[in-house]
């Protein structure tokens, strides 16, 4: 039990963080931390093409909610192949990457 309750404590901490963090998104700051961590296997580029593995941020932008976009970050599925990225993945950068994204479904 020692070891569930942590875990426990964090999730409800993102998940109460979420809507905020969210909210609050910089898709500037959001394409930044896209070059950095999620280019190497994701298209990231504004106008990008099209692809479903691993999908573009285009595809994503169009077919994901804002919600579904955060959670898919902070959560991956287990074997969804997400390289471990430290630290840099907070509630509020994970905010930063779902405004960058939702900025690309005009374009």
């Amino acid at each position: 039990m020692r070891f569930v309750m942590p875990g426990c404590c964090f999730a409800i901490s993102l998940m109460l963080a979420g809507p905020a963090a969210r909210a609050d998104g910089d898709a500037a700051k959001g394409a930044e931390i896209a070059r950095e961590l999620c280019a190497r296997c994701h298209n990231v580029a504004p106008g990008g093409p099209f692809k479903l593995m691993p999908p573009s941020f285009a595809a994503i932008a169009v077919y994901r909610t804002d919600e579904q976009i955060f959670a898919r970050i902070m959560f991956p599925p287990l074997h969804a192949g997400m390289p471990e990225v430290g630290d840099r993945l907070t509630p509020f950068n994970v905010a930063h990457l779902v405004a960058y994204i939702r900025s690309l479904e005009a374009r």
